[in-house]
């Protein structure tokens, strides 16, 4: 399974943002990426380009592709009033 880069906003939504590029075959690959100066600075880039703006950030991690399906379903089922 492949790690991926979720970046979390700084908003009252709480919004986020899912890296499907690049992707890693572990945690510390990935982990050794977010904290790369030169490699932070294409994140920013890519996230500038996607909101015409910077975004504040509450946080970054990165998780399993499982994971973030699973979150992002549990999510969604309690939008739309189901509970799991």
């Amino acid at each position: 399974m492949k790690w991926l880069i979720v970046v979390i906003f700084a908003n009252v939504q709480g919004d986020l943002y899912i890296f499907t590029d690049p992707t890693f075959d572990t945690r510390e690959v990935c982990m050794q990426s977010i904290n790369d100066k030169e490699d932070q600075k294409k994140y920013v880039r890519k996230l500038v380009l996607e909101y015409g703006k910077v975004m504040p950030i509450r946080g970054i991690n990165c998780l399993q592709e499982d994971t973030i399906r699973q979150i992002l379903e549990e999510h969604q089922s309690e939008k739309n009033g189901v509970k799991t």
